[in-house]
């Protein structure tokens, strides 16, 4: 295939980056800023802590226990893993030929026509940009839900309010804002951390619940018996909505796209962590979940715990020890500290290659890299402060952290998609995806998970948005809806004000 160039349509005086195996020669876009100090290792290390796909499962539990049981759960994992390979696929292929930290935008952009390059590509970066300020919110809540049920289980006079979630929660933001500004890129090694003590946690809680359990389960019943808690929905609704525990387990899947440019052989490297993520995800999801389930036997008696969160209440019962459920719950907490730290990493740098491509209102500031600390501090604020204002909803329901999961998904998933679709409509031509490229798949295969992709997004918007129990208040509702029509509006604000007459991404030509 001859040379090819990506050109936004605005000027940089950039020179060009020679690349090979493959990949499309870069022309015009800024050179990265921040160091390539991102090996093989510590990208998957990276990935997995975004994704901690057990600690997901363990933290929003609730969900599919309620949406069917455990047959919404293992077999939503076993569902979930299959389709989100498809997407990791899509994703690496295309990373392969184009590692940005714009990830799956500046795949549209490259991929689409000239005359709808810019309003695709725009749709998708919005989306990708709201599913990691989504997931952020959601790791944030997460975190503050774990750490008040450990002083509930110890302190059980105390009866904790909404708004003490809310301090919490917005403590934990705080923190992990400073910590990215100031520690960060000086303390890479925390990853390697988390990635071992998640691990070794979940080992630990797979072997001893089981072990210590002097339970029984008919396994017929455990594959075989759907418990409908929705309180009013089909059971084939109910399963679709309780779907959201294990497509939570692999949110964030595109983690290591953004961090593309902060890599050492990006094209290489970047396709190999994102398929890695979905295996070690699924390889420790569907272990632990179980394990969980084999621990107790009553496992809707969980839903009930004062605690508010089941999974603390089955350690208990299965171990037979307050203190070793305790300390797995301390575990889980030390990890989701550091998952949400490396979510604000990456959410920060999609926003700031987000105004670097002059997409958002002061792009000049939130695209700037601080040369002493070497991070974009404007785009960890913003992205700091978006959290801090989704943290209001969990006030005005209960079902806040539901509906943080959904959305993070569902516009997680949209974005994948637009691509995707593109991809299809290029006829996964070489022009596009170049033979020689490190990742490939064989046409018929790339066909198959293409649209898979695609179909999988349309499902998940329309039954994500479903309440998921019977009937919907104003407490108990699913705000999803709420929330996406909510970014819908802020982006076309920001669109028709600003990204119309300056917004570019790169563009293929042939």
């Amino acid at each position: 295939m001859s040379k090819q160039d990506l050109k936004p349509n605005h000027d940089l005086s950039t020179p060009s980056i020679e690349l090979s195996n493959g990949q499309v020669a870069v022309t015009g876009l800024p050179n990265a800023p921040m160091k390539q100090n991102f090996s093989i290792l510590s990208i998957i290390a990276v990935g997995y802590n975004i994704s901690n796909s057990w600690v997901a499962i363990a933290a929003s539990f609730a969900i599919a226990i309620q949406s069917g049981g455990a047959v919404t759960l293992l077999y939503g994992i076993i569902l979930v893993a299959a389709i989100m390979l498809c997407t990791g696929l899509t994703l690496a292929e295309l990373a392969s030929v184009y590692p940005t930290a714009g990830g799956q935008y500046h795949f549209t952009s490259i991929l689409a026509t000239s005359r709808w390059s810019r309003s695709l590509s725009y749709s998708s970066g919005l989306a990708a940009v709201f599913s990691w300020i989504t997931l952020s919110a959601s790791i944030a809540l997460s975190s503050a839900n774990v750490l008040m049920a450990i002083i509930i289980r110890w302190q059980p006079e105390y009866q904790p309010e909404a708004w003490h979630y809310f301090l919490v929660y917005q403590a934990m933001n705080a923190v992990m804002v400073l910590y990215n500004i100031f520690l960060t890129n000086k303390t890479l090694w925390v990853y390697n951390f988390g990635f071992l003590l998640s691990i070794s946690t979940f080992l630990a809680i797979t072997i001893t619940c089981p072990a210590r359990s002097s339970i029984q389960l008919d396994s017929s019943h455990v594959w075989t018996q759907f418990a409908n808690g929705s309180g009013g929905w089909p059971d084939g609704i109910s399963f679709l909505t309780g779907l959201s525990t294990p497509q939570f387990m692999l949110s964030g899947l595109d983690a290591t796209l953004h961090l593309a440019e902060e890599c050492l052989q990006p094209e290489r490297i970047v396709p190999k962590a994102v398929i890695v993520t979905v295996i070690v995800g699924f390889l420790t999801a569907f272990p632990f979940s179980i394990a969980i389930i084999y621990s107790y036997k009553d496992i809707e008696l969980s839903l009930t715990t004062p605690t508010g969160f089941p999974i603390y209440f089955i350690w208990e019962k299965a171990t037979h020890s307050p203190v070793a459920a305790t300390i797995f719950m301390a575990c889980m907490f030390t990890v989701s500290c550091i998952a949400l730290n490396a979510v604000h990493q990456t959410s920060s740098r999609l926003t700031w290659s987000f105004a670097r491509d002059e997409a958002l209102f002061y792009s000049n500031k939130l695209a700037s890299v601080s040369p002493t600390l070497g991070v974009p501090v404007y785009a960890i604020l913003l992205d700091g402060l978006c959290v801090l204002l989704l943290g209001v909803v969990y006030v005005a329901s209960s079902n806040a952290f539901n509906a943080f999961i959904s959305t993070t998904v569902v516009v997680a998933q949209i974005s994948y998609a637009i691509p995707s679709a593109l991809l299809l409509y290029r006829r996964r031509s070489a022009d596009y995806l170049p033979p020689s490229r490190p990742f490939k798949l064989i046409n018929a295969l790339g066909y198959i998970v293409n649209i898979v992709t695609i179909v999988w997004a349309v499902v998940l918007t329309v039954f994500f948005s479903f309440p998921t129990v019977l009937p919907a208040t104003g407490g108990n509702m699913n705000y999803t809806s709420v929330v996406l029509v909510a970014m819908l509006v802020l982006g076309l604000v920001n669109w028709f004000a600003y990204a119309r007459k300056h917004y570019h991404g790169p563009r293929l030509e042939l």
